[in-house]
């Protein structure tokens, strides 16, 4: 968790204002931090399998983006309060919701959830703001955009990433 924190205050102190050294700090952070491919297979659900492999390349890299432009309205405000881990608890299924709390006076609260990646390390396979995962919303984004682009993939790609 403090490589998340730490990941949070370097985002604010580089980009020093810039929203595009935001996204990208973000970008590079959710990288290291999250892991995408789950994420991204548990929103796309079924379509997953019918996906190519660069489709789901494709699709991975655009939920990518999509997840960076969260994170940088999520630290749109921030100042460089500090940040704190506010406690871990685990959940029915072995996942463990790490809660960090960003900030002293009316704090953001921000959990990730992390699930065991072997060899004593774990890795976020969601994260949770304002009462939004980002699971719960992609996958209601993905369904939406599927339907509208009449079930082609490529076309709800493109749509993503513009």
């Amino acid at each position: 968790m403090t490589e998340i924190g730490d990941g949070m205050r370097a985002i604010h102190t580089r980009a020093n204002g810039d929203a595009a050294q935001v996204v990208a700090g973000c970008r590079d952070l959710l990288g290291r931090v999250l892991n995408l491919e789950t994420m991204a297979r548990a929103v796309t659900e079924a379509a997953w399998e019918r996906m190519s492999g660069a489709q789901r390349e494709a699709y991975q890299g655009a939920f990518a983006d999509r997840l960076a432009a969260e994170c940088a309205r999520a630290l749109a405000d921030y100042k460089g309060e500090p940040i704190r881990l506010a406690g871990i608890r685990s959940t029915q299924d072995g996942d463990k919701l790490a809660t960090l709390r960003v900030g002293a006076e009316d704090a953001k609260m921000i959990a990730w959830r992390l699930r065991d990646a072997g060899s004593d390390t774990w890795a976020a396979v969601d994260v949770i703001w304002e009462g939004h995962g980002a699971i719960a919303k992609a996958r209601a984004e993905f369904a939406a955009g599927l339907q509208a682009a009449n079930g082609d993939i490529d076309a709800l790609i493109g749509h993503m990433r513009r």
